[in-house]
């Protein structure tokens, strides 16, 4: 760092111009950096004059060239994202009046370890009887218009926990170190409630990130566990595919049984040909309409024994020939009266 200051100083020194004094340069440098996301800042200089504008430039620490960042600007800030990430770069302002200009002010600037880091996003889960599922999300830098995880500009990423019960005083609680961003915490008391809080630490530079707000969650009890969300989906697609199984071999089985127990009726082709024909559908139904007459004959059966008996034999025999004759007269007569 007095490595730094010396090479500012330096800087500083050999662009004096000749007509010290006439402008003041500006005040308080310091750089503004969340996620690489870097501002320099500088306060206006007491000078009572209309139309002052400050210019920006910058080099790195091997280089001897400075660069524009911002010129001839009216605002006291200058986005300084688009610098080199690794290593040092030194950060000149300088206020600017008609043709006079003022002295430049320097500042040191390392984007990696000054920029403030974000803290990881938490989400936690009462997944399993006093046990808590603990998942980060990396917090991420948006550099040049694209999208970084941290993990790309820092090789030694790992993440502290701070648990707690609601209620009570964070000092009194639990922390943990892990490298991973899931973790279980376990030995935790039954239907509780606990706060939970994490950031990112970055161990080749000493650096701590920002933490994040606290979220609270109930621990569920030893006779009932919530659904492990892991599991819920490798369980419901094989339920989908069992269910959808049941209804395709139920739907085969009913037609089998509706072809065995209940067959689909048709007529023979010549009833059909016949049906079509006006002159045999009408004969068929005029002759079920009208009916047909049938006539018939009355039968008398006599046993060996009226044959061969006496004289009481002999009368029932002449008694069922009478019954013969007049039964052959009515059949006469019926025939008679249908001709008619």
């Amino acid at each position: 760092m007095a490595r730094g200051a010396w090479h500012c100083l330096l800087c500083c020194g050999v662009f004096l111009w000749a007509a010290y004094g006439i402008v003041p340069e500006p005040q308080n440098l310091r750089v503004h950096s969340d996620m690489l996301e870097s501002i320099l800042q500088w306060d206006p200089p007491n000078f009572h004059k209309e139309n002052v504008t400050y210019r920006v430039q910058h080099r790195k620490d091997y280089d001897n060239t400075f660069t524009d960042l911002c010129n001839r600007t009216e605002v006291t800030e200058c986005n300084v994202s688009r610098i080199q990430i690794y290593g040092s770069s030194f950060l000149r302002v300088r206020t600017e009046f008609q043709n006079n200009t003022s002295n430049w002010v320097c500042i040191t600037f390392t984007p990696l370890t000054d920029t403030k880091i974000s803290p990881p996003d938490i989400q936690v889960e009462a997944s399993q009887p006093s046990v808590l599922s603990v998942q980060l999300t990396d917090p991420y830098f948006i550099h040049n218009g694209a999208r970084y995880s941290i993990k790309v500009f820092y090789s030694t990423v790992a993440y502290r926990i701070h648990i707690w019960k609601k209620d009570y005083s964070d000092k009194q609680g639990r922390k943990l170190n892990t490298s991973f961003t899931f973790e279980t915490i376990s030995g935790l008391e039954p239907e509780t409630t606990y706060c939970l809080k994490a950031q990112a630490y970055i161990e080749e530079f000493n650096k701590s990130g920002e933490w994040s707000e606290p979220f609270c969650v109930r621990t569920s009890n030893a006779s009932y566990a919530g659904i492990n969300p892991v599991l819920l989906i490798l369980i419901l697609p094989l339920v989908l595919i069992l269910f959808s199984c049941c209804c395709f071999m139920i739907f085969r089985i009913y037609r089998r049984i509706k072809y065995v127990f209940f067959p689909s009726y048709s007529l023979p082709q010549h009833f059909k040909e016949f049906l079509n024909k006006p002159s045999y559908s009408s004969q068929f139904l005029t002759s079920q309409i009208q009916g047909e007459d049938y006539t018939y004959e009355k039968i008398i059966i006599l046993s060996e024994e009226l044959k061969n008996g006496g004289k009481e034999s002999e009368e029932q025999l002449n008694n069922a020939k009478q019954q013969l004759k007049i039964s052959q007269e009515e059949t006469y007569n019926l025939k008679t009266i249908q001709t008619i």
